[in-house]
């Protein structure tokens, strides 16, 4: 075959080559070209300048060639370790907490930390609203925040994995891509715990759908409008292994912090006034949630005072309750005592309003008296003089980022239903929230790179009949405009299946 070569001149090795023929980086398509038919067709140049220059030129873009498919072997290679190793992990510690062994392999569709990362930027607000118009065009195909009754929420594991699937399915077939979940119960890993259990029995049944192991961490942090000037707050954690040791270890801390200090406020009142007959059950009972749950609710502490309050007042009346009462019941007791109970949480049942405590006489002095020790506040550190948050039954925000700092996957995070931050930051009406992206980039700075997201798309701020949509969106805006996080939120609450 003849090939036609271009009219470079040949230069003596005492001669300047120029810079164009020197530099293998500064070639032509055409020289490229010319190249690549030499090498195929075995042509050689010989010796001397132009043939060490032409077999340089060929050499060099071989090199560079297969150096750039090793790079992007390699990345795939470190995403697909990543994945493995994840998988690898929640496998092993699985066998260590439930006895059971699950092949890791089929455990494929647990997304690890580094693939949420990716998936952020790429995420808008529209592919969490589960509106008719998303679902239908393919734009909703996300939901990373949502509870099963191992928390607040009202669907078992297996009824939840069953509507996950065959929504996943049905989107699958239309859109030919898989339909991301995240479990995020309230301070519990159970409900994850269990629904990967479900996962690695039936693999294939779960082969559309990429579930993120979550958790929403409940943390306490200074608020200055709040009455005690705490309040806790919520965290969205997402790539967890929850089978971790630590992680389970800080979570039953948490709850037996909570549980040790309602037995204690208890029995403090009742050996101050044991004609009143308080009872840890009796408090279980009020709160109209089951034993365990009851302690996956956050500033607990408010919840005692007030049923330890509203008992001395019922007593001192001569009105006894009935077990099967719940806090509606009470509720309405206490407001005819000139009281205003405040659930904060969901699943109580309870009305939301402001928490107004009337003082009733000596009794309630003593028991706000118990109330103020186990209620977060701060402590000056008698080495350097500085404050720090003390909190008996709650998560300080600087030890939940240490204990997750210590996975072997760092998670990532993202503030859940961050507009209540504004009541807490923020005068009453307020058009901007600066205090409130203040105390944010003070979270994200302590984060240890953790803190990447917002949640724009709350389930929760459905359930709060007083929020105007239109404050909220305002807020996200706000936020939007004045931080660099990513959005994150969830929907498929609302999804009838």
């Amino acid at each position: 075959m003849n090939i036609k070569v271009p009219q470079i001149p040949l230069y003596t090795e005492k001669q300047q080559m120029p810079q164009a023929y020197r530099n293998p980086y500064l070639y032509s398509n055409t020289d490229d070209c010319f190249v690549r038919q030499c090498s195929a067709q075995n042509v050689s140049f010989g010796k001397g300048l132009f043939g060490d220059f032409i077999a340089k030129l060929s050499h060099t873009k071989n090199n560079t060639q297969q150096q750039t498919k090793i790079e992007t072997k390699t990345i795939v290679d470190q995403d697909e370790l990543r994945a493995v190793n994840f998988q690898k992990r929640i496998s092993m510690d699985m066998q260590k907490v439930l006895g059971e062994k699950v092949p890791y392999s089929n455990l494929s569709s647990i997304m690890n930390p580094s693939e949420v990362k990716k998936l952020l930027p790429k995420l808008t607000v529209q592919n969490f609203l589960s509106t008719e118009e998303n679902i239908n065009n393919g734009m909703y195909f996300i939901d990373l925040d949502y509870q099963t009754t191992h928390s607040s929420g009202n669907d078992n594991v297996y009824d939840m994995l069953d509507k996950v699937a065959d929504y996943a399915e049905e989107y699958y077939e239309r859109h030919k891509k898989p339909f991301i979940f995240a479990i995020t119960d309230r301070d519990s890993v159970e409900g994850i715990q269990h629904a990967v259990r479900i996962i690695g029995q039936d693999p294939d049944k779960f082969k559309h759908v990429k579930i993120i192991p979550g958790i929403k961490m409940s943390y306490t942090h200074k608020a200055p409008n709040s009455q005690q000037h705490f309040e806790n707050s919520e965290m969205l954690i997402y790539g967890i292994n929850p089978f971790s040791e630590n992680l389970i270890e800080t979570i039953d801390k948490t709850i037996n912090s909570r549980k040790q200090m309602v037995v204690d406020f208890i029995k403090q009142v009742c050996e101050l006034y044991p004609e009143y007959k308080y009872r840890v059950l009796e408090f279980v009972q009020q709160n109209g949630i089951r034993y365990k749950k009851a302690y996956g609710v956050s500033n607990l502490y408010w919840r005692v005072r007030e049923y330890a309050e509203t008992k001395g007042d019922l007593s001192i009346k001569g009105i006894k309750l009935k077990p099967e009462e719940n806090l509606r019941d009470v509720a309405e007791i206490m407001s005819d005592l000139g009281k205003v109970f405040v659930g904060s949480n969901a699943n109580t049942g309870a009305p939301v309003g402001t928490r107004i405590i009337k003082d009733d006489g000596e009794v309630n002095k003593e028991i706000k008296k118990i109330f103020d020790f186990y209620a977060t506040h701060e402590e000056k550190n008698p080495v350097n003089n500085q404050e720090k948050i003390v909190s008996v039954a709650e998560n300080v925000y600087t030890d939940m980022i240490d204990c997750l700092s210590k996975e072997v996957q760092k998670p990532v995070l993202a503030l859940a239903s961050p507009y209540y931050l504004s009541h807490y930051f923020e005068p009453k009406d307020s058009k901007e929230f600066p205090n409130v992206v203040n105390f944010i980039n003070e979270l994200k700075e302590g984060s240890k790179g953790m803190l990447m997201a917002f949640e724009s798309v709350a389930p929760f701020y459905d359930l709060d009949k007083e929020l105007m949509p239109e404050r909220i969106k305002l807020f996200n805006d706000y936020l939007r405009n004045n931080t660099d996080l990513y959005e994150v939120g969830g929907s498929f609450a609302k999804l009838q299946i």
